[in-house]
């Protein structure tokens, strides 16, 4: 499964996000814009302090909670409602 993103921004907010015990629950694309959508199991750790991405809570159950977006939208790393166990 191909999670990398041409974004640099993104990677790394991903990476942080995995190795602060969030996982990977879906990977796809949403034509026609978005050719790479990355979906987290859990909400994310903390705002994340990324210039170069736009930030857009979502709060849509048919959707997802929040996403991180690069290139107008052709790159999104999301998170779904789900908060993490303690």
């Amino acid at each position: 499964m191909d999670v990398a993103f041409v974004s640099s921004a993104l990677n790394a907010l991903l990476a942080e996000e995995l190795a602060s015990g969030n996982r990977i629950a879906e990977v796809s694309e949403w034509p026609p814009a978005c050719r790479k959508l990355v979906i987290l199991e859990y909400r994310f750790s903390r705002a994340h302090d990324a210039a170069a991405l736009e930030f857009r809570e979502v709060n849509d159950p048919h959707y997802w909670f929040s996403e991180y977006v690069a290139d107008g939208g052709a790159e999104v790393l999301a998170c779904r409602f789900n908060t993490r166990p303690r």
